[in-house]
C-alpha cells in the first residue's frame, strides 16, 4: 500500500512539474492591458494591429534558466521584429520590483518591452507557469505557438531551436511543423504563494 501511495505522489508530481495546465496552440487568449511602470500602456490587440504576432515570454530577473538567454533572445527579437513580429517580455514573479525589471532591462540590452505583471494577472490569463515560457500569439488572439525558446540554456549544447523555426515557418505563410515543445525553468512565483 506504501508503494502505491508513492507512486501516486510521484505521478502528481509529474504531471505538475510538465505543466498540464497551460494554454495550447489553436486556444485563444483574452485581450489584456498592462498600465506599466515606464508609462506606456500596453495592449496586446493594439500590438496585434501593427505586428502579424506578437512573441509574449514569461522573464525573470533571477531565473538561472533565464539569464543565458539574454544573446539568444534579443538576436531572436532584432532578427524578427523587422519581421513584423512584436516581442514582449512579461516579469510575473511577486517577488520581483519594477526598479530590478528596469535595470536587468537596461543591463541587458533588451531590445523589447520589459512588462511588469502584477498579481500575476497575464500569467494567470496564459496559464503560464515557468520562465522561461514563450507564446506567440497571432492576429486573430489564437496561440500559434507554446513552449520554450529552444532546447538548451547552453548556447553550445542546442540542438534545436524550436521558437526560431516557429518564427521562421511563420513568416514564410508555412504552417507551424512544431507548434509545441515543452519548456523548462523556474516555477513563477505567484502571490500568496
Amino acid at each position: 500500500m506504501l508503494k502505491i501511495k508513492i507512486l501516486i505522489l510521484i505521478a502528481l508530481i509529474f504531471a505538475v512539474s510538465y505543466n498540464t495546465f497551460a494554454k495550447n496552440p489553436g486556444d485563444k487568449v483574452d485581450d489584456f492591458t498592462i498600465n506599466n511602470y515606464d508609462g506606456v500602456t500596453y495592449t496586446l490587440s493594439e500590438a496585434l494591429q501593427t505586428n502579424d504576432a506578437v512573441v509574449i515570454m514569461f522573464w525573470s530577473t533571477e531565473c538561472p534558466f533565464v539569464q543565458p538567454y539574454t544573446e539568444r533572445i534579443n538576436s531572436l527579437a532584432n532578427e524578427f521584429s523587422a519581421k513584423k513580429i512584436g516581442f514582449w517580455a512579461v516579469n510575473s514573479n511577486i517577488e520581483e520590483d519594477v526598479n530590478t525589471i528596469r535595470e536587468h532591462k537596461e543591463k541587458n540590452q533588451y531590445p523589447f518591452a520589459m512588462l511588469k505583471d502584477n498579481d500575476n494577472v497575464v500569467a494567470d490569463l496564459f496559464e503560464a507557469v515557468r520562465t522561461p515560457e514563450i507564446f506567440v500569439i497571432g492576429k486573430d488572439m489564437t496561440i500559434l505557438y507554446h513552449g520554450r525558446i529552444d532546447d538548451n540554456k547552453n548556447a553550445s549544447q542546442v540542438t534545436t531551436s524550436d521558437l526560431k523555426n516557429a518564427l521562421t515557418e511563420f513568416i514564410s505563410g508555412k504552417e507551424i511543423t512544431v507548434k509545441s515543445a515543452q519548456q523548462f525553468g523556474c516555477t513563477i512565483k505567484r502571490k500568496g504563494q
